[in-house]
């Protein structure tokens, strides 16, 4: 007893064990019936393929999808350690932001068009699978709305505004009786409405995605947990039961690439959390508005994010990050930012006090200083493409996948053009002193963030 006493709880941040993460509390795995899911047989033996992809998320399977239809005679196999949309393509807060990939610092008018023609692809691109193939993943394409909750916040609106307006972007600042026509709340003093951008369900279009690359003849191996990876002329990938070789490979592992030694410098996890409500009746929804069911936000340092679901529930995350000691995984739940998920929940609607919480989950995303992704081609004989440090990566990741099939095919254009192809990712510090690096930042954050709630 005394020794489990002396290491019991030292540890500020009480990441969940690595125990039963299959059956996570998450929302959205509900609605895809994770009890049921057919999932995949693992690869068993020594293969050969033209195109390998490790990781089954959006990156892996928007590889797969724009590399078929580049090389039609391609043999692509993709390695999926649990089950596609396992990670954090099935996990996060549903929204679609078509700005993520803007260079804010770029100025040329050119290639701002080009930018933005860029940032909006994966938001087009989910748009024509759903054409196509008859893709169900409840995409809702409404808008954005952020809000503000002081008068420094709404300074910080009106210069966003104005950089919008840059990349000839509209967008609306609402006040008073305007903002509380769209969302109604005793904290929100100014929001920025913004008719780009969506809401959707990540689960089921990470399923979805699965399902068309199928049919496009991508052999999708899940169950498939990858042991090792021996990158040369031909690469080798060793997995649990398995192995197989390939000229070409797709790195497509966001938060878990440093596990197989990528990017373990550059790259680091951290876990983010959600909640969803029980369904909201017709009062309760009146009560707070949100006619227009746009994506919510807050313009605070650790801000949060929130969306009605289809089925009339209020999803939110955000509101903190958590960075584990010596880049540790954690995709169940952490109570303590769940406890602040829902008293800003609360905060924002004291109308709803009282609803029940259905649902409290995590999921370990990517984080790189400076917060931009990046997608490119590496190794001795440049056969390795990947994309990673993706943090908003619903539709960004779709664009990554169209990237890494336009420098496969060795194109030059405003994709394989953009910033964030090949970019220096900065280094993240040596690994022990990251976490009190990490909890020195959010000290900062909070400290000097003069909002309402923190």
């Amino acid at each position: 007893m005394k020794y489990f006493s002396r290491f019991h709880n030292r540890s500020k941040n009480l990441r969940p064990p690595d125990l039963y993460e299959y059956f996570v509390d998450n929302y959205w795995f509900k609605t895809i019936d994770i009890e049921n899911l057919k999932v995949n047989e693992p690869l068993r033996g020594s293969h050969k393929a033209d195109v390998v992809i490790v990781g089954g998320g959006y990156t892996g399977l928007s590889a797969a999808y724009n590399i078929r239809k580049k090389f039609p005679e391609k043999k692509i196999v993709l390695l999926e350690g649990a089950f596609c949309g396992y990670g954090a393509s099935g996990r996060n807060g549903g929204f679609c932001i078509a700005t993520s990939l803007l260079d804010w610092e770029q100025k040329g008018p050119e290639r701002r068009q080009e930018d933005l023609k860029v940032s909006s692809y994966g938001l087009e691109q989910i748009k024509s699978v759903i054409a196509e193939y008859g893709v169900d993943c409840d995409l809702e394409e409404n808008g954005m709305l952020e809000v503000a909750m002081d008068e420094k916040q709404v300074q910080e609106l009106e210069e966003y505004q104005a950089e919008l307006k840059s990349f000839d972007l509209d967008s609306t600042l609402l006040v008073g009786d305007d903002l509380k026509a769209e969302i109604n709340s005793p904290l929100f003093v100014a929001g920025l409405k913004k008719p780009y951008g969506a809401i959707l369900n990540p689960a089921k279009l990470a399923r979805e995605m699965k399902r068309i690359v199928e049919e496009l003849d991508v052999e999708v191996r899940e169950r498939t947990v990858v042991t090792r990876i021996t990158p040369g002329k031909i690469n080798r990938i060793d997995t649990e039961l398995g192995d197989i070789e390939a000229p070409e490979m797709i790195l497509a592992l966001n938060a878990y690439a440093h596990k197989l030694g990528f990017f373990k410098d550059r790259v680091f996890p951290v876990g983010v959390y959600q909640i969803a409500t029980e369904p909201l009746n017709k009062e309760q929804w009146e009560s707070v508005g949100w006619g227009n069911r746009q994506g919510l936000s807050d313009m605070r340092t650790m801000y949060s994010y929130s969306i009605p679901t289809a089925d009339g529930r209020i999803l939110m995350g955000g509101s903190d990050f958590v960075y584990y000691d010596y880049d540790a995984l954690s995709s169940g739940n952490d109570k303590a930012v769940t406890k602040r998920v829902k008293e800003n929940l609360f905060s924002f609607f004291p109308q709803l006090e009282g609803i029940g919480i259905d649902h409290t989950w995590g999921g370990t995303t990517s984080y790189t200083l400076g917060r931009v992704p990046t997608v490119g081609v590496m190794g001795d004989y440049q056969n390795i493409y990947f994309g990673t440090g993706f943090s908003e990566g619903v539709p960004s990741t779709q664009t990554a996948g169209r990237i890494i099939a336009d420098l496969m095919a060795g194109e030059s254009n405003e994709f394989t053009n953009h910033f964030i192809v090949n970019r220096n990712i900065p280094y993240a510090g040596p690994k022990n002193l990251r976490g009190y690096f990490g909890r020195a930042v959010k000290w900062m954050m909070r400290t000097f963030d003069y909002s309402p709630i923190h």
